[in-house]
């Protein structure tokens, strides 16, 4: 899995709503899904901004409130995406954690054949033998 750049898919996704989905998990369902569920929750909040800016009752400047509920939408759009691309880095430093812990490095596997060789598990001769495998490659 390849590591994702949460503020890119942040803005990815403000760009169009929905398309952190392609950037990160290359997952076209739930792009859609959310490219249709942002491109609402643009129109709502422009259609209430708007209606709430033609009230008499409040005297906004003209495009705050719209400006306002926008911001929020696209803040959230944002947020989406920054923790997606986040988790997904997450979950893929995590993998490559285990991968290497279950493979073991050189070093961890030196330090295990010395812990070995000190606790008198094996001989010094085997550890000779080990050691030169590992430094090799070839275990």
């Amino acid at each position: 899995m390849k590591r994702r750049n949460p503020l890119l898919a942040g803005l990815f996704n403000v760009l169009v709503p929905g398309s952190h989905y392609l950037y990160v998990r290359n997952d076209w369902r739930k792009f859609i899904l959310f490219l249709i569920a942002g491109v609402a929750a643009i129109g709502a909040s422009i259609l209430v901004g708007n209606t709430i800016q033609n009230m008499k009752v409040y005297t906004l400047s003209q495009g705050l409130c719209t400006g306002i509920l926008l911001s929020i939408v696209l803040g959230v759009l944002f947020y989406n995406g920054l923790t997606d691309a986040s988790s997904h880095n997450s979950g893929t430093d995590s993998a490559a954690h285990y991968k290497t812990m279950r493979e073991g490095s050189r070093v961890a596997r030196l330090e295990v054949l010395n812990k070995q060789r000190a606790e008198g598990l094996i001989s010094d001769e085997e550890y000779m033998e080990s050691k030169k495998e590992i430094e090799a490659g070839r275990k």
